[in-house]
């Protein structure tokens, strides 16, 4: 139940956004696993001793040892939250907020396209190329370690590590989707669909300094992304998983209700 013609040019809008962003995290993701090195681990173990609320504060804590610990450590602490997240409030604007913001959804309704096949058309869209971000961007991270460090990365992890992170971002997305459904303005949609997971992160960046802020962990969407549990081997994953599968249908269920029933500034 989708307009193919719709889902085309809704993924034509997004296809040079994703590639630029596909091209940053693997970047990042070939360097950080070209740097993985004993010595280096041991010197960047040493700076999260001098400047322990510092790298504590962007997530870069954590066991080195080994490749998939230094991988979640010094990638998925911080560049797989932050950027995912710019490129889904992105997206989101570009598919949804834009179209109502500037009244060109008026062409579209005029199609032989109800509002639910319109709006079912956008999520797969902006669903897809989170998909496609995070799959990719993976695929580049396993390679670059076979070539650089053939058979010292665990597979497995680093695919849970992936599925979860994937699920987290879905649930951002879900954010953007839900503020674009509920507003008529571009400027009112930033406000709620990038400064709510901007004030998320920034309150996981108190919690990570620990003492007295640990608690904030429990008012902010990242503390669901079980990545060390991942890596340490332990439980929790699957729990945390199915939490954000609820949280990202919810939001996705109140955004298409909300964007059905909404007056729209056609």
């Amino acid at each position: 139940m989708i307009s193919m013609p719709l889902f085309k040019r809704s993924m034509k809008a997004v296809i040079k956004i994703l590639i630029l962003f596909i091209t940053i995290l693997a970047m990042y993701s070939i360097i950080i696993i070209w740097m993985f090195d004993p010595d280096l681990a041991q010197m960047l173990d040493q700076y999260q001793q001098v400047m322990p609320g510092m790298m504590s504060a962007v997530g870069m804590v954590g066991d080195t040892s080994s490749l998939i610990g230094f991988i979640n450590t010094y990638l998925y602490g911080f560049i797989m939250l932050i950027i995912p997240m710019i490129f889904e409030v992105m997206i989101v604007n570009s598919l949804v907020m834009k179209y109502i913001d500037n009244g060109s959804l008026a062409c579209i309704l005029a199609t032989p396209n109800s509002r639910k096949k319109i709006i079912t058309t956008q999520i797969i869209a902006i669903i897809l190329s989170v998909f496609l971000l995070i799959a990719v961007t993976t695929i580049i991270g396993y390679v670059s370690a076979e070539i650089m460090f053939k058979g010292e990365l665990n597979v497995a992890k680093y695919i849970n590590l992936n599925i979860s992170t994937f699920l987290l971002h879905i649930v951002v997305s879900g954010i953007a989707f839900l503020a674009a459904c509920l507003f008529n303005e571009e400027k009112s949609y930033l406000a709620l669909g990038a400064g709510l997971p901007i004030a998320f992160y920034l309150i996981q960046m108190l919690s990570n300094m620990g003492d007295s802020l640990e608690k904030l962990k429990y008012l902010t969407l990242y503390t669901l992304l079980p990545s060390s549990n991942i890596v340490a081997g332990d439980g929790g994953v699957l729990e945390a998983n199915l939490i954000l599968i609820v949280m990202a249908i919810a939001l996705y269920t109140v955004g298409f209700i909300r964007f059905i029933k909404k007056d729209l500034p056609l």
